[in-house]
């Protein structure tokens, strides 16, 4: 992957319905250059999908950023059970630093979060959780909606 590539990446990231011949504009690259880079890139699999945020119109999500510290000897599985299944995960990531587990999560407000906080808690692997609700997006790279 080259500089060019990259480029196209961002352009795609920022917009993924930019066209073909704006991004070649930008790139300094023929439409049918364009086009096979981005046909490469997603068969080498650096571009994995495409995809449409929908939310319903009046509703306003709230995001955080939860954090989990697991009880010692607390194994991998038994960390996945705490919040597999949980639709309000939209994304949780092995930790490495204070916590174990960090995970962006999407309540229909902070009783919602509070209560699915609390819920976290009652799992005898989850010794502590620590969150940060999401005010304002500033910027995105993953679908998270409106927050």
């Amino acid at each position: 992957m080259d500089s060019i590539d990259r480029q196209i990446l961002n352009q795609l990231t920022v917009n993924a319905r930019t066209s073909l011949t704006d991004i070649a504009r930008t790139v300094a690259l023929s439409i049918p250059a364009v086009k096979r880079r981005i046909d490469r890139l997603e068969r080498d699999g650096v571009i994995r999908g495409y995809t449409t945020i929908v939310e319903e119109p009046g509703t306003r999500k709230l995001h955080a950023i939860v954090e989990l510290f697991c009880t010692a000897r607390t194994e991998r599985d038994d960390v996945i059970r705490v919040f597999e299944g949980r639709p309000e995960v939209l994304i949780a990531f092995s930790a490495a630093g204070d916590s174990d587990v960090v995970m962006l999560v999407q309540t229909d407000g902070t009783d919602h979060l509070e209560s699915f906080l609390i819920d976290l808690r009652r799992n005898p692997h989850v010794a502590q959780t620590r969150s940060r609700v999401m005010l304002n997006t500033l910027m995105g790279r993953i679908p998270l909606g409106q927050s």
